[in-house]
């Protein structure tokens, strides 16, 4: 799938957040806050914003990023086992049955926000996802943020930054370095990004 700084995307799906996760000076920490494994975004990696927010038929819950995938439970070491883990969707829908089920997407839906600071983005890490590697390992439990699941064939998403290896983001019409070192230098251009990803 091809990608144009500034356009929208044709439909993705998967799992989405909320921009407060995306700390954009610190990549460790947005690892750490998903649960990504240490390094996954060291390659750089796409900020993609939700501008029209779903309909119940397109999103369901996959509780928050400590459940790795939108399952009970930590992460197993092989694909097959942690496949096998529950869903919170599931969990969800066998708990409150459909009727409850739509009735909590409809509190959620008055919550969520396609502008500011909780707006619902997706990341996508340059380094993609690794068959190779246990689920344990390249998906150990994140920060505890809001997580939903787009259904297929998913939203279209506004491709709205990229951030380099080395701390260079880059959105339409401008570069702005945010770890040059300078942290006096290097604010303005932080502040300029965070309020660009809240107003695009």
């Amino acid at each position: 799938m091809s990608f144009t700084l500034g356009a929208l995307t044709a439909p993705i799906g998967g799992n989405i957040t909320t921009l407060n996760a995306i700390l954009l000076a610190d990549p460790r920490a947005i690892e750490s806050n998903l649960g990504y494994h240490p390094g996954r975004l060291a390659g750089g990696f796409k900020i993609l914003l939700l501008r029209t927010l779903p309909t119940p038929a397109q999103f369901e819950f996959d509780g928050t990023t400590l459940r790795s995938g939108g399952r009970v439970g930590l992460p197993a070491d092989d694909a097959a086992a942690d496949a096998a883990r529950p869903r919170v969707h599931d969990q969800i829908t066998a708990e409150r049955g459909a009727d409850g089920y739509a009735k909590m997407q409809e509190i959620i839906l008055r919550d969520m926000q396609v502008t500011g600071p909780k707006r619902l983005v997706k990341i996508m890490p340059e380094t993609r996802h690794d068959d190779g590697m246990a689920p344990s390992a390249q998906y150990p439990m994140g920060g505890g943020f809001a997580q939903y699941k787009l259904k297929a064939p998913g939203m279209p998403f506004l491709f709205a930054a990229s951030l380099d290896g080395k701390g260079v983001a880059s959105i339409p019409g401008d570069s702005l370095p945010l770890n040059s070192g300078n942290f006096t230098a290097d604010y303005p251009n932080r502040a300029k990004l965070q309020s660009y990803l809240q107003r695009a």
